[in-house]
């Protein structure tokens, strides 16, 4: 790579990729999307200036804060190379929504290594991630709707930190192989990685493995008893030795074999228990709860909370059992006009339990260390 001199235009003026963000919803869980971010190489005004990184509009604190670590490693990993005199802008093509938080931090790492090596990234490349100025990926919330709306938006490879390889476990286990089949979905804990599998000019070897997992997702898309078929099997295999953190193969892989993960993280377990209590509060609060029929809403809620008994984390069982509770009594007691004294008591004390069984997660050292780590 050319020696890039003070005042001369970088290689690439600008670059692009897909970033993740999330909308907290309020209810225990978030709606994610994928945006387009662009990059753009800009002389300063002041050509003397030194080389910065910096967003062409409104973002919060920690984005800015994690912007920073960005341009500390570009100085280090670029250094002789760095493009003086000029100033790369990041932008979200939704300019209105409130962005904050560190997860951009992998992404505009990629657009500002691309200007400044002269490499453009593959635009059907996605990324989440905070990051550290040593090139260190480190984990972020919303993970699990971070890869709905990269799906959504028909990205072909997502890039995650590798502190949030639980998530996409708990996608295969609350979706099913499906879920990890559609987008490859990788792991990195440090930013060369990222930088492999996001260059739109690949490795001849992790060309290849992309390519060979096309045909797996061919396969298993079809029909997901093909996991375990032989030629999957040695694709999936040839796939792992290239990219060892490959967890949509790794996925498939313990699939075919009838060993993939039969339960939620913890941090999954208190995500899935809190959506199904509030699409159960939701029943409660405008009353569908009295009209049972056919498409009972209650018995839905209910038979959610049902099913997670054998998923969730065995530490989460009397959590989720409180609100099965709670569901249950109203369910049989429902079309009754007058209860009982003892029968109200019995409801409060079932409600109050509720909180009973989630502060006792929520004291518990253990749990709340295990739950930070996640």
């Amino acid at each position: 790579m050319a020696h890039v001199s003070f005042g001369a235009e970088p290689p690439l003026l600008q670059s692009k990729v897909k970033g993740l963000l999330v909308v907290d919803l309020g209810n225990g869980s978030y709606a994610g999307t994928a945006t387009q971010m662009n990059a753009t190489a800009i002389p300063a005004q002041d050509r003397g200036s030194n080389f910065q990184l910096r967003f062409n509009q409104r973002v919060g604190k920690m984005m800015i804060s994690a912007t920073a670590e960005v341009e500390k490693l570009m100085r280090v990993r670029h250094r002789g190379r760095i493009p003086k005199g000029y100033v790369i802008e990041f932008g979200f093509s939704d300019k209105h929504t409130p962005k904050d938080g560190p997860s951009a931090a992998v992404a505009c790492g990629l657009m500002a290594d691309a200007i400044i090596s002269g490499n453009p990234l593959d635009q059907q490349f996605a990324a989440t991630g905070d990051m550290t100025a040593t090139g260190e990926v480190r984990p972020v919330g919303g993970v699990g709707a971070k890869i709905r709306g990269a799906m959504r938006k028909n990205c072909t490879v997502f890039s995650v930190p590798a502190g949030n390889r639980s998530v996409v476990e708990d996608l295969y286990v609350s979706h099913g192989i499906e879920a990890v089949a559609k987008i490859q979905i990788i792991t990195v804990s440090q930013f060369e990685e990222a930088v492999a599998i996001s260059r739109a000019t690949k490795s001849k070897e992790v060309a290849q493995a992309f390519a060979d997992f096309e045909m797996v997702q061919k396969a298993v898309l079809k029909n997901s008893g093909n996991a375990g078929h032989p030629k999957v099997r040695e694709k999936l295999k040839s796939i792992l030795k290239t990219i060892p953190h490959h967890e949509s193969a790794r996925l498939i892989a313990l699939h075919g074999m009838k060993r993939g993960p039969k339960r939620l993280s913890l941090a999954g377990s208190l995500q899935e228990i809190d959506g199904a209590a509030n699409e159960l509060g939701a029943v409660f609060k405008n009353g569908s709860f009295s009209s049972p029929g056919f498409d009972d809403p209650l018995w839905e809620s209910i038979a959610r909370l049902d099913r997670l008994k054998l998923a969730v984390d065995v530490r989460t069982k009397p959590f989720l059992m409180s609100f099965l509770k709670v569901g249950t009594f109203v369910k049989l007691n429902r079309e009754r006009k007058v209860l009982r004294e003892s029968e109200i008591t019995e409801f409060a004390t079932l409600v109050n339990n509720i909180d009973v069984e989630r502060n006792k997660l929520m004291s518990n050292k253990k749990i709340r260390e295990e739950m930070l780590d996640e």
